[in-house]
């Protein structure tokens, strides 16, 4: 007789051979019976409890995205809580050789916007005198917030600031139905240019995000430095994701090589 498998059950077996871990394996980890595994890849098992399923994943090892896909295969409703610190600590791990190849500024986020891990042409781009008072702040207020030395910088505030705010809405849909993701919004709508633009671009469709198309201008010691930010979310957890300054004009270019070889180290 032929296995008839559910769509939960398919991505459950995919994603233990991806692990490369057998059904004993997991059955062993997650204290299941022998067997058990086997009829639920198969489908002979239509709906298993939640916390039978939360067992299986943390027995693969499965990380946000994998498990919020297999949990809401079955039916249950996954939140998406601010990353742990070891969630973080994974995230930065997975990053780290990606930041520091990079010959472009580049650093990464959490899904509230934290400033995690970077590479060491940030700190020169931000002019941060103390490197690592950077860590967890918020790139929101980063921006948006003139008490932060970054925003006084940005040269083209009518384009880029419009932009920000329609790629943060396009971005952050996943999230809107998450506690911190109001507490968020709530908190920044203290700073009254993203005020501004939250407001007035609330009453626009926002369909693709546009912060690729409407670079960053910074004012330098070297003159103006202009970037196309290009947003890497992680597959295996959406709500981390790598921010690439890719480098706008031909003096970009040139100031982000001499950072590149000026032999300033990575945090």
């Amino acid at each position: 007789m032929s296995e008839s498998r559910t769509p939960g059950g398919k991505r459950l077996r995919a994603l233990r051979e991806f692990h490369g871990k057998t059904q004993l394996d997991v059955e062993l980890g997650a204290s299941l019976g022998i067997g058990y595994l086997q009829r639920l890849e198969s489908g002979r098992v239509g709906q298993p409890e939640h916390d039978t399923l939360e067992r299986i994943l943390l027995a693969l090892d499965a990380r946000y995205t994998e498990r919020r896909e297999v949990l809401e295969m079955f039916g249950y409703v996954v939140d998406a809580p601010i990353p742990t610190d070891g969630e973080i600590a994974w995230a930065i791990s997975a990053c780290q050789e990606e930041l520091e190849s990079a010959v472009f500024p580049a650093y990464l986020l959490d899904c509230s916007h934290r400033l995690l891990h970077w590479n060491r042409l940030i700190p020169k781009l931000f002019e941060a005198a103390q490197a690592d008072g950077l860590r967890r702040l918020s790139m929101l207020r980063m921006v948006f917030d003139p008490a932060y030395a970054l925003t006084p910088r940005i040269e083209n505030t009518d384009a880029f600031f419009p932009a920000q705010i329609r790629a943060l809405r396009y971005e952050m849909q996943r999230f809107h139905d998450e506690a911190w993701y109001g507490d968020l919004i709530e908190d920044m709508l203290g700073c009254l240019e993203f005020e501004k633009h939250w407001h007035q671009e609330h009453r626009e469709t926002v369909h693709i995000p546009a912060r690729p198309l409407t670079p960053l201008v910074l004012a330098s010691h070297e003159g103006p430095l202009g970037f196309r930010l290009i947003s890497e979310p992680f597959v295996q957890d959406h709500r981390f994701r790598v921010i690439f300054y890719l480098p706008a004009d031909a003096n970009t270019t040139r100031q982000c090589m001499r950072w590149a070889h000026d032999g300033t180290a990575a945090p």
